[in-house]
């Protein structure tokens, strides 16, 4: 499997994996609303239960903020992972339009062309080698030392 692929199929799960925690503490959230706006009721029948019935109403907020905060964060984790995705997405479409024919073609001419550039290269310091060669040789035929 190509690692791009692996790679997209990965962030995929990610995102996917986010989103659903991300709904569960949004019905978490939501359920805490429900039970404090239910005590907040009670609050106002129950006079005996005052103190506990505030407790418990602000323990639930607390929860409630604190989800909040959570989802937030799971939020924006989301919108990052997206981002990720697209920009691995439009990266995996590069390389697929690279490898059509007419990309592997683009992509093989380029090629050739640094390699005759290399090869040229090649030539042109060997020239260069055997014309020092031929010098020395010229040089210790006729006894002149370095």
């Amino acid at each position: 499997m190509r690692p791009d692929v692996a790679a997209f199929r990965e962030l995929d799960t990610l995102v996917r994996n986010l989103s659903d925690q991300l709904a569960t503490y949004r019905r978490r959230a939501l359920s805490s609303e429900q039970r404090t706006r239910e005590l907040e009721q009670q609050i106002g029948t129950a006079t005996g239960a005052l103190q506990e019935l505030r407790g418990q109403a602000e323990a639930l907020r607390s929860a409630r903020d604190s989800s909040r905060a959570e989802a937030d964060r799971l939020q924006k984790e989301l919108e990052a992972a997206r981002s990720e995705l697209g920009r691995v997405q439009s990266a995996y479409e590069e390389v697929a339009a690279r490898s059509t024919p007419e990309g592997i073609d683009q992509e093989l001419a380029r090629e050739n062309a640094q390699l005759r550039a290399r090869l040229t290269d090649a030539r042109d310091r060997t020239a260069q080698l055997g014309e020092r060669v031929r010098f020395l040789r010229q040089q210790v035929g006729q006894g002149v030392e370095r």
